[in-house]
């Protein structure tokens, strides 16, 4: 397996590093490509309206440029030195274009592992997230807003029938192989309409404690219920097929468990 972790901003970076490295724990001969996109031009002057940067903010942008680059470095390579199974991560660093250079290396990875958005995010680690979900329809885990424990050892699954979850779901085979107990959640108009899932037989028969676990559908927004019941089941990984980009940069960010998200975030593997 190949996961490409994209580093944007040092007070996440860690987050970021390290469920890349969990990931990798659950699956034997992963590589891990570590990229920090670096801004090539300043945003701040974008158009003519914006006028020309003056030599003294040239040099301010690329002084800003470098610490944060030199910074994302040096924890990177404390995070490689701490932890001796992932002594062969690789170290990228490309200026240009956040999105396109994203979008170039997601395309070639089977997982990508970015900083979740958030009402805080900057513009470049918003660019990052579509590039590698939408530009490059790669199969992404949002790493959490805390750290955890484990990952992937009891996973939950947001079932639905649709190509988006069936990518995931595939994209995350090597992990669901792998763990203890599984948990399907599926949300019904009415009680028992939905079928249970092949792939529940499927992994049952590998050896794997699977649950199923269904709920009515409220007039609540279907990605809180689907958030409060994986909390529930104990989850720590959240598997699901990715909304539209407007809708599910939205969810990600604001609803009304937010402040409690905050404190208890999950993982998110998805794919669009």
């Amino acid at each position: 397996m190949r996961i490409l972790a994209v580093l944007d901003q040092p007070d996440t970076a860690a987050l970021t590093l390290d469920t890349a490295r969990q990931l990798a724990e659950r699956v034997a001969g992963t590589a891990i490509c570590v990229l920090h996109p670096k801004l090539a031009t300043n945003p701040d002057f974008q158009s003519p309206d914006e006028g020309l940067p003056d030599a003294a903010e040239q040099a301010r942008f690329a002084q800003s440029v470098t610490a944060r680059a030199t910074a994302l470095h040096q924890i990177f390579d404390n995070w490689r030195t701490t932890h001796s199974d992932i002594a062969n991560a690789q170290w990228e660093e490309q200026a240009g274009d956040t999105r396109a250079l994203v979008r170039l290396a997601a395309e070639k990875a089977d997982l990508v592992v970015l900083d979740r958005p958030t009402t805080t995010t900057p513009k470049t680690t918003e660019q990052a997230f579509t590039a590698a979900l939408y530009d490059a329809q790669a199969t992404v885990v949002l790493a959490p807003l805390a750290a955890q424990a484990t990952l992937g050892l009891h996973p939950v699954i947001a079932w639905q029938d649709t190509a988006n979850l069936a990518h995931a779901i595939h994209s995350a085979l090597p992990l669901l192989q792998k763990a203890l107990h599984i948990t399907f959640i599926i949300g019904e108009s009415f009680p028992l309409t939905v079928p249970d899932p092949a792939l529940v037989a499927e992994l049952r028969a590998g050896g794997i404690t699977v649950t199923v676990e269904r709920f009515i559908l409220t007039d609540e927004p279907v990605g809180e219920q689907i958030k409060a019941h994986a909390l529930r089941a104990g989850a720590d990984l959240l598997i699901m097929g990715a909304y539209g980009r407007p809708r599910f940069i939205e969810w990600l960010c604001h609803g009304p468990t937010v402040d409690i998200l905050a404190h208890t975030s999950l993982p998110i593997l998805t794919h669009h």
